[in-house]
């Protein structure tokens, strides 16, 4: 077997297979992903690995790239069927972003308040996080001038799904935001993803009232803002419109 680009290869691998993502790999493919891994030193992502007892959080390394793209690309084609976001546009989706932001990402953070961190023991992703300084945009005009954390992507790969990683993944993360004065902490998700909005009702982040429409040419959609509950268990007032 002859591997001229590991990361290419790797994400090929995961973009020739059916939604809804398969636990198990074809002989075929897993052999070429042991070698990539083997040669390269490339993490592998599911169905090429799977999750054992007590993995792991960590923070993300450049070998940890392809298979970032990866988790997301099998958790989006899987979790976002049902109504969520339209088929058509699901069957069509790239790899966005690439593994190459992903590399840059864990290798030169955009702050000192940036964390990239990935659920899995060195040389398998099951799970990340991208985590920091939220973009002001994304605030209110009350919040224009604080300093809030922001939870920017948080997937789980289909077949590692209740197994605690996710919630993992988003205690460490917010852990790292308070531990660098973002105390203040927000997040966006599809207000047609009922059970997300759940998942993080249970770990303590709740509507704060915003709805904002996104259109990004292919796609248009809604997104809720959440925010994380006070330390005293308050939980945010929610405006009328919720």
């Amino acid at each position: 077997m002859v591997v001229a680009d590991p990361v290419a290869e790797l994400v090929g691998l995961i973009r020739g297979q059916p939604d809804p993502a398969p636990d198990c790999a074809e002989p075929v493919e897993q052999a070429r992903a042991e070698l990539i891994r083997r040669r390269f030193g490339v993490a592998l992502p599911p169905p090429f690995v799977a999750p054992g007892r007590d993995e792991p959080i960590r923070v993300a390394t450049a070998l940890d790239g392809a298979a970032i793209a990866a988790v997301k690309w099998r958790a989006m084609g899987t979790s976002y069927r049902n109504g969520i976001l339209p088929d058509q546009f699901l069957d069509q989706r790239e790899v966005v972003p690439p593994a190459s932001f992903w590399v840059g990402r864990a290798m030169v953070p955009p702050s000192r308040r940036h964390r990239l961190l990935v659920w899995g023991r060195p040389g398998t992703v099951f799970g990340y996080v991208d985590c920091g300084p939220a973009h002001p945009d994304d605030l209110d005009g009350t919040d224009a001038e604080a300093e809030v954390g922001e939870v920017w992507e948080l997937y789980v790969d289909p077949s590692a799904q209740g197994r605690g990683g996710g919630g993992r993944l988003l205690g460490a993360a917010s852990q790292w935001m308070d531990d660098v004065g973002l105390t203040t902490q927000e997040l966006s998700v599809l207000r047609s993803n009922g059970r997300a909005q759940e998942f993080y009702r249970s770990h303590g982040w709740f509507p704060t009232g915003r709805v904002r429409p996104v259109d990004l040419g292919v796609v248009a959609f809604e997104e809720t803002r959440l925010r994380r509950s006070s330390s005293d268990g308050v939980e945010p007032e929610r405006s009328a419109n919720w």
